[in-house]
């Protein structure tokens, strides 16, 4: 006892190191790597020497800068607009767990965004956009005293500004707000979402649709808030239809979530056999409910929200959050690429609206505890005792009075899935045999038909292919289109 156990290997042995790593290198913005992980020795954007992305107009990229060396960061190019960020890591002490998508072990991970000219941060954090004539335009990443360059390649395709692909449900009290008085806190996190192609909205009372009509515009959904009881719920569905007749926007309501056992499935029938006697149905006001079909929904829901969508539904299912094998994660310290999957499922399982729960949880108000997160100390959102999970319905943290809300590397990589979806579609017109071929190569599984493992590949090198196999399919037809 007490003697020393000798290293099982050392280098005058001959044994290999473990490799350190990469000093520099560029990845997107779905990559998930701890502080102080060793950088990976490929990038598809980076050869060691030269960057070349491609994009279409409009089209937003989001790059990683892990550099090491606390230099300052910057990037021009000539034809592209560049939003510079600095990372901030959260430490992830206990580890999420399966229920809430896994763990790629505890740390520190990068996650929040501050915005700063030249971030020295490890990794900085850009977001180009491609606003030039199509062709090839030339830049410089610059690193401390390294200039690095930079070839871009604008498509002639235009991304059109995203439109709303995914409603994230939050409580107005975290950011100071009422229902019907949103504060001037809300309205720009509400923007900074909305940019992103996500619709940041709680579900509201009729009453305060006056106020917060306008910070759902250009939303085809109103997240509604109805009575929970079928003798009054009726008077709210009238209010609704009344309120909402005209503006080509459509009221829906989720009055029971995730109904657990046979009781609660039959309030959700009674609750919806009352709303449609008070005019509800698929054109006026949808009544919704978080959970799979269901013989006894039948004629009393409109809309399924359902964890289990499968390819041979119609595509008139929503689905929620997501953990493999079923979709990507959105905890922080879930496997790469996380939410970026979720554009691609949309996609193929033809998902008009992903909802996101919650996305401002600042306090874990389910179980009763007060304290805000301080993912600083220790990232969990969500602990019910048994799991638990690191910002957890958190895509963006609280900020100051210029930016009251930061947005995340992980909202980031759900822009990014969103706009591939984008491509996909703009693809689909031109080719939808080879665009779908795609997809399915991409994502042969996910929700419902998923079996024991992930069936995308977490390879980014895969996805950046993909996505410029779907910008050539688009700018193929760009070329063969007439002249108008």
């Amino acid at each position: 006892m007490g003697c020393a156990i000798a290293p099982l290997c050392a280098p005058a042995l001959g044994c290999k190191k473990p490799d350190p790593g990469a000093d520099l290198q560029i990845l997107d913005a779905s990559a998930r790597l701890r502080s102080d992980e060793p950088l990976p020795r490929s990038s598809p954007y980076f050869d060691g020497t030269r960057v070349a992305l491609a994009l279409a107009r409009g089209e937003v990229l989001g790059l990683e800068v892990w550099h090491r060396d606390g230099a300052p960061v910057t990037l021009t190019i000539d034809g592209a607009r560049v939003e510079a960020f600095a990372t901030v890591a959260y430490r992830v002490v206990r580890p999420s767990t399966a229920l809430y998508g896994g763990s790629r072990g505890a740390g520190r991970y990068p996650d929040g965004l501050v915005a700063a000219a030249a971030p020295t941060s490890d990794p900085a954090y850009l977001a180009i956009t491609a606003e030039g004539t199509p062709g090839d335009h030339a830049g410089t990443l610059t690193i401390g005293a390294r200039a690095i360059p930079v070839t871009l390649a604008i498509a002639p395709v235009v991304l059109p500004p995203p439109p709303i692909a995914a409603w994230a449900y939050y409580d107005a009290h975290e950011l100071g707000g009422v229902d019907e008085a949103p504060s001037d806190r809300e309205r720009a996190c509400i923007a900074m979402f909305r940019a992103r192609g996500v619709l940041l909205s709680p579900d509201l009372p009729v009453a305060a649709w006056p106020a917060r009509r306008a910070l759902l515009a250009g939303s085809p959904l109103v997240p509604a808030v109805v009575a929970d009881d079928p003798a009054r719920i009726g008077d709210d569905v009238r209010a609704w239809i009344a309120a909402t007749d005209g503006t080509g926007q459509l009221p829906f309501a989720i009055p029971i979530d995730e109904p657990h056992d046979a009781r609660a499935r039959e309030r959700v029938r009674a609750l919806g056999e009352a709303a449609h006697a008070a005019g509800a149905g698929p054109s006026r006001f949808l009544f919704a409910v978080t959970d799979d079909p269901r013989p006894e929904y039948a004629g009393a829901v409109d809309l399924l929200i359902t964890l289990h969508a499968r390819l041979a539904d119609d595509g008139t299912r929503w689905t929620y959050n997501g953990a493999p094998p079923r979709a990507g994660a959105m905890v922080l310290d879930a496997e790469p690429p996380g939410m970026r999957t979720w554009g691609w499922i949309a996609y193929r399982y033809k998902i008009p609206l992903w909802y996101v729960w919650d996305a401002l949880y600042w306090h874990d108000r389910h179980h009763h505890k007060t304290a805000a997160l301080d993912p600083a100390r220790d990232a969990v959102s969500f602990d019910d005792g048994d799991d638990r999970g690191n910002l957890d319905g958190v895509l963006a943290l609280p900020g100051d009075a210029v930016t009251p809300c930061l947005p995340t590397l992980r909202l980031e990589a759900l822009r990014r899935g969103l706009e591939d979806r984008q491509l996909l579609e703009l693809a689909a017109r031109c080719d939808r045999a080879a665009t779908d071929a795609i997809a399915e190569r991409m994502v042969p599984r996910a929700l419902g038909d998923a079996t024991a493992e992930p069936a995308w590949p977490s390879d980014p090198a895969a996805w950046e292919a993909a996505r410029r196999e779907l910008l050539a399919i688009a700018t193929r037809c760009a070329a063969t289109a007439p002249s108008p």
